[in-house]
Order: structure tokens, then sequence, then C-alpha cells
């Protein structure tokens, strides 16, 4: 299996290798910018690429990963370069537009001017400078509140004094931990930045510790910045000391899947994804509107297919990347129940073709694409973090976590389906064509019971997981309670579907209304900020949850009038007949036929 992955990490590293490489800045030549990405470094835990390291720490700036030269607004430079200028040419560094100020009030506040600027825009550090030290008073002050206390512009002056402190601490140096530990220290041993090593070597105590490697590669890195005017000189200084870094780092086992990293990052597949299935849409509302021609239907099916191989793609190397099962962090949630969801979505379609299920991967796909695409911007972080200790194992991770996303995935299918179900029969579509309504509430309630299960399983084993960490096996826990919500919502449309008490109708209805329980039960109780499973996301998705619940309570609404003028339609042709409607609890099928009590 060791071997297999380091196959397959060497072929996307040559992949990687063959996309376009960074285009000559003046400062750098691109093999020196190749160079400087797959170079290890320790942050947050864990090693990683400094491609990763500087495009989070960029996004974290700029919110996004390339900044535009403060002379050229067209050349836009990968986050590696404006790193590298930062490290190297920090006078360079200070003209380019790397702040992102979201509102100008918050200037305002510090008393910054900000002429000819937008009310979102991006400063440069020379543009910040003036300002400095009224923002970082500013932002003492309002530390002390509670970040949920804050409002907009005092939480802004609190991430901007954040990021310029970031920025200071780039600028001129390399502060960052790219000196590896020796071989016989463990796994998680401190790396070191150039510069501690330099502080060691001044005082005895710690300079005998140092291993010659650590001194060279220290040295080498140190002797960069005396090279920076010449390009060529810079490239083989940079080469040596990549190579001496990078033995020492695959020494102790922790650089062969930094090549596999950098490639999932400048591959894209999420950004691509989200085009595809955008594609996907678009091909599916044409074969709608022309239900006989084949190449819309065609074009929707293999960008809908496409899709979600990227979305499996990622997956399956951000596991090899991270070991780890597919889910361990709230945002590869939705990575795995975007994959899982129009997978599942794929295969109904190839059984049913009727189209609706084609839609619903579609669908399904541009959001959950577009939510993991937002998330990313919003938050800001390393999306493969080191976890915390709750979480540290595989076993749970592969169990609990994967049958309960599983849980989350059904549950938002079978709203999809249901949504599709409620929205045709209120405006009226193929009314007369029994079959096809009979084969999507057949979906819905297929794919409710394919939830059920893995609902009721994964949160069994949550249970499990909690006592085996927490001594306790069910602690009223907002997340536990979430969870109890899905199973119990999921059951009480499948006994009231057996009881009689709903029929195809009332069961997509009540599966639409089953997503808001899954978006509270998924995002939702984090916002609470209480309990042993706070630790997930939460930073913009309130207004995002509220939207959601407005829209999914407004198809409900929709269907419940549409099963409504339905039974009046039925109703009134009885009268017309002289038959008098009956009121039994038995009803039609779909609960739209005269007389039907249930929905």
């Amino acid at each position: 299996m060791n071997l297999q992955i380091r196959i397959l990490t060497t072929l996307l590293a040559l992949l990687g290798c063959a996309l376009p490489a960074s285009a000559q800045t003046g400062k750098f030549t691109p093999h020196s910018v190749d160079l400087f990405e797959v170079l290890p470094v320790q942050d947050g835990g864990r090693i990683k690429p400094v491609s990763t390291f500087a495009d989070f720490t960029l996004l974290r700036l700029s919110g996004r990963k390339s900044v535009t030269r403060g002379d050229d607004a067209k050349t836009h430079l990968r986050s590696t370069e404006w790193l590298m200028e930062q490290a190297f040419f920090p006078e360079l560094a200070v003209d380019e537009p790397v702040f992102l100020v979201s509102d100008a009030a918050a200037l305002d506040a510090i008393g910054l001017a900000h002429v000819d600027k937008k009310k979102r825009d991006r400063y440069t550090f020379r543009e910040l400078e003036p300002g400095l030290n009224a923002l970082f008073a500013k932002a003492n002050e309002y530390s002390h509140i509670e970040p949920k206390e804050r409002n907009s512009v005092q939480t802004q002056i609190v991430n901007l004094a954040e990021a310029v402190q970031i920025y200071d601490s780039l600028s001129g140096h390399l502060d960052l931990a790219l000196v590896p530990a020796p071989q016989p220290e463990p796994k998680d041993a401190e790396w070191l930045t150039p510069e501690e090593v330099a502080l060691r070597l001044t005082a005895p105590m710690f300079r005998d510790k140092l291993t010659e490697g650590q001194k060279q590669v220290a040295a080498g890195f140190s002797a960069l910045q005396q090279r920076r005017d010449d390009p060529g000189a810079f490239e083989n200084q940079l080469a040596a000391v990549s190579g001496q870094s990078i033995a020492m780092a695959q020494a102790r086992g922790e650089y062969g899947k930094i090549p596999l990293e950098r490639f999932y990052y400048r591959g894209q597949f999420l950004f691509y994804g989200q085009i595809v299935f955008i594609l996907a849409f678009l091909f599916m509302a044409f074969s709608w509107m022309a239900p006989k021609a084949k190449l819309p239907y065609r074009g929707a099916a293999l960008f809908a297919t496409a899709g979600t191989a990227l979305v499996i793609t990622a997956i399956v190397i951000r596991c090899i990347i991270r070991n780890r099962p597919p889910v361990s962090t709230l945002y590869e949630t939705v990575l795995f129940i975007t994959g899982v969801s129009t997978l599942v979505a794929l295969v109904a379609e190839r059984i049913t073709r009727q189209r609706l299920a084609l839609s619903a991967a579609a669908v399904l796909g541009m959001v959950g694409v577009f939510i993991a695409n937002g998330y990313e911007s919003l938050d800001k972080k390393d999306t493969m973090p080191s976890l915390v200790a709750v979480l540290d194992t595989n076993f749970w991770l592969a169990t609990h976590v994967t049958a309960i996303t599983v849980g989350y995935s059904a549950g938002m299918l079978a709203a999809v389906l249901g949504s599709f179900y409620l929205i045709a029969k209120a405006f009226g579509f193929r009314r007369d064509q029994r079959t096809f309504y009979s084969g999507l509430g057949r979906m819905v309630y297929g794919v409710l019971c394919f939830g059920v299960i893995f609902s009721t399983v994964g949160t069994i084993l949550g249970g499990i997981w909690a006592n085996d960490s927490w001594g306790r096996f069910w602690g009223w826990d907002p997340k536990e309670n979430g969870a109890l919500l899905i199973v119990l919502s999921q059951l009480v449309i499948l006994h009231a579907r057996m009881g009689g008490y709903l029929k195809e109708h009332g069961v997509c209805a009540a599966a639409a209304a089953g997503g808001m329980v899954v978006a509270f039960s998924w995002f939702g109780v984090n916002l609470l900020g209480v309990g042993l499973h706070s630790y997930g996301f939460t930073s913009g998705i309130h207004n995002a949850l509220w939207t959601y619940y407005g829209v999914q309570g407004g198809i409900v609404l929709l269907g419940t009038y549409g099963w409504w003028r339905e039974r009046l339609r039925a109703a009134i042709k009885a009268e017309a007949r002289g038959e008098m409607p009956s009121h039994s609890s038995g009803g039609t099928r779909d609960g739209g036929a005269a007389g039907g009590a249930t929905i």
C-alpha cells in the first residue's frame, strides 16, 4: 500500500510540474519559485509545502490567493511569489495591495483617509502605515470584547491589526520553521526557523543540541538574502539549500506527500468542479425546455459525472495526504456530502432515467462545491489542519463520522427531490403524467430509507465513541441532539407513510422540510458555541442558514398550496358530476384527488 501511495504521489508530482509555471517577475526565475513552493515547512502542527502556507496566509490578508503588482495591475503574483517578495524585497512589497478592508468605516474609525477607494477595497502597507498606531490602539481595546459581541467595524479593526502583524512577521526575513528536526527526534518534534538556529548558535547550552545538518540548512537560507539581486545565483543557492532541507525531511519520513499537496492545490479540482456543475445545471435546464432533444440531456449527464469525479478525486487525494478517512473536519463534510449525494443521484438517474435525479445531482453539486469554496474563503485557514485530540482517531472517523455524514447526504438529496416534486405540482408541470410523480415519490421514499439507516447507525456509533472518550454515552450536547433530530424526523416521515397519515405528496413535503433539520444539525448547532462538539467553523454562515430556511420553507408552503389547489379542483369536478367528496382517511395515493384527508 505504501508503494502504491509513493507511485501515485510521484505521478501526480510529475503532472504538477507540467502545470503552467510562474511568469518571470524580474526578481525570481520561474524555477526559483517552483523550488520555493515545494520546500517543507512546519506550520499549524503539520508539515506542508511552503505553497500551502503562502496560499492561506495571503488568503487571510487579501481574501484571495494572488496579488497584483503595485506598479502593474495586470500582473498577478501567485501567493508563493508574493511571499518570496515579502521576504527578500520588502521595499517592493509595501506597494502591493494585500490588505482587504470590507468596509471603509473601519478606516474612518482610526482616522485614515481613503480617497479614490471603494467601500470594499484592498490597501497597501504604505497606505495603511499612517494609521497603524490608531489601528493597534483600537484593536487592543476591542480585543477585550467577546468576538460574538463585537460589531462589524470592531471585528474588521481587530482582523486588520492581526493581518498587519502577520505581514510584519514575514517582512524582510524567513520567519518560517524551515529547518527540520534531526532524525532521532519523534515525528511531532519542533522544526526551527533560520533565525532560531542563529540565536541558538550564540548560546552554548543550545549550540551543542544543533546538528551539522541544521546549521548548514539555516546558513543556506540566510545566504539567500545576500544573493537576492542576482536571480541566477539566488536560484543556485535555493536549489542547494532546498536539496539539503528535503533530504533531512525525507530521512524523517516527512516529505513524501509534499509534492502531492502542491499538486492538489494547483490542480484546483473544486474550482473546475464548480464550473462543470454549473454547465451541468445549464444543460439540464435546456433539457427540460427541449425534452425530445438528446444532446442537452447527454451534456448534463457528462458534466454532472465529471463534476462528481472531480469532487471524489479531491476527497481521495486529501485522504492520501492526511492519511485520514474522508471526513475529519466540518469542511470535509461539505465535500463528502456533495460527492455522496451527487453519486447517489447519478445512480438513481441511471435506474429511472426521468431527468429528475440528474437535475438533483447538478443542483447539489453546484451548491455543494460553491459552499466548499465559500467556506475556504470565509474561514481563511488551512483546510487540512491537525485534529483536536478527541478527533485524532481514524477508527471513529471512518465509522461514526462517515456514517452520520452519509445520513446528512441522504437527507439533503431527499430534500432536493421532494422540493422538485412540490414545485412541479404547484406549477402544474406534467399534471396528467401520474407515472412521473409516482416515480419521483418512490425516489424520495427510497432515499429516506437509505438515509435513516446511516443516520441511526452513525448516531449510535457516536454515543459509543462519546462513552469511550468522555465516559458517557449521551449528554444532550447540541450536536448529539441535532443527530437525534435527523433520525427522529426521518423515522416520523416513514412511520407516517406506513400508517397512511402521509401519502406521496405529504412524504415529499416532509422530506423537503427535513432538509432544514439536516442543515440545522449540520451547521446550525455550531452557531450556539456550546457543547463538546463546538469546534466547527461558524463565521459567516448565520445569514446563509436563514436564507436556506426561508427558501426551503417557501417551497414547502408552495407545495401545500399546490396540494390544496388540486383538492379544490377535484372537489369542483366531483360537485359538477353530482358526487359528494369523500372525507375518509384513505384518500388517493398522492393526497391530491377528491376526498383524501391525508396529504
